[in-house]
């Protein structure tokens, strides 16, 4: 039968009606808080001691293998480092490339501006040069 506090301090009362407070209080000490069958024997330690070396192993295991991800996953980060590295220096080299060809596209523009104010130019002073010329041969009588 479970010993519950109210019981244990009637218990106290009685042993020091019979003994002293201190021998009383050192019985009391003597006594565990609950039943004896809930307490441990050095077998049941012993087993526990078993148990908790068989998990050690296993967690020992387990970081051993965690370890070797951790490896495995800095590899991983380090080949995208070195990655990122490469695709960054492809990106500076597109970047100039574009900045090449926005340049020569400008000089493009520039010179097809200047070919049509040049080719208009021509075509003015051609038709100039031919209007005179048959002005010149009308009034020469040329046509008569």
């Amino acid at each position: 039968m479970p010993v519950d506090e109210n019981t244990r301090l009637r218990i106290r009362q009685y042993l020091i009606e019979l003994m002293d407070e201190g021998a009383a209080d050192a019985m009391m000490e003597s006594m565990p808080p609950i039943p004896w069958t809930e307490l441990a024997t050095k077998d049941d330690i012993a087993r526990l001691d078993d148990r908790l070396v068989g998990i050690d192993g296993r967690i020992d295991s387990l970081t051993e293998r965690v370890d070797g991800t951790n490896t495995r996953i800095d590899t991983i980060a380090d080949r995208l480092d070195g990655t990122n590295t490469r695709i960054d220096t492809i990106a500076d080299r597109l970047d100039g490339t574009n900045e090449r060809l926005d340049t020569t596209n400008e000089r493009m523009a520039d010179l097809s501006r200047a070919v049509t104010v040049g080719f208009f130019s021509m075509a003015l002073t051609l038709a100039v040069f031919l209007i005179g010329t048959i002005a010149s041969l009308i009034a020469a009588g040329a046509f008569s």
